[in-house]
């Protein structure tokens, strides 16, 4: 695949012989949220291919309950209403996130549901050891009470701790 072509493409600038059972750790971050279930599918195949045995992969998405966010003032929120949690799956779905300073980001995500993530970990040959979901914590409430008021208490990402 692509992610084994280009770390074979680059193996003297990485210092390695080959791109397959070279690594400890790989790690993606809201990577998946761009990609459809079988690009997803193919790049976590090509990360367990490209780990030494026993090697760790870690990655993190938005949680797949973030369909249901979509709260006119919400910091977080996607453009998700009457939206299927089933029916949209490799859906794009596109949203905003706000900063503390008031700036307004434009997001997108491909929706995907809780299993499509499981199947793709498993078929890759990947066993899970942790999955946590992360949302806003006691300190964000203490630092910024109503920055994070209107998501608190809400699933916003999971992450995934894979060998």
């Amino acid at each position: 695949g692509e992610l084994l072509k280009g770390l074979n493409d680059n193996r003297d600038y990485l210092g390695i012989d080959r791109a397959e059972g070279a690594f400890d750790v790989a790690i993606a971050v809201f990577l998946f949220n761009y990609l459809t279930t079988y690009e997803m599918e193919e790049v976590i195949l090509q990360a367990f291919q490209a780990l030494k045995p026993g090697g760790t992969f870690i990655f993190s998405v938005p949680h797949p309950s973030m369909i249901f966010c979509h709260d006119k003032g919400a910091i977080f929120r996607l453009d998700s209403e009457n939206k299927g949690y089933y029916s949209s799956r490799n859906e794009k779905i596109t949203g905003i996130i706000s900063t503390i300073d008031g700036t307004t980001l434009n997001i997108m995500s491909v929706h995907k549901t809780l299993s499509d993530y499981i199947a793709a970990i498993f078929s890759s040959g990947f066993e899970i050891v942790d999955i946590q979901e992360a949302g806003v914590t006691e300190e964000h409430m203490i630092l910024h009470p109503e920055f994070f008021e209107s998501v608190k208490d809400r699933p916003l990402h999971l992450v995934f701790k894979l060998k």
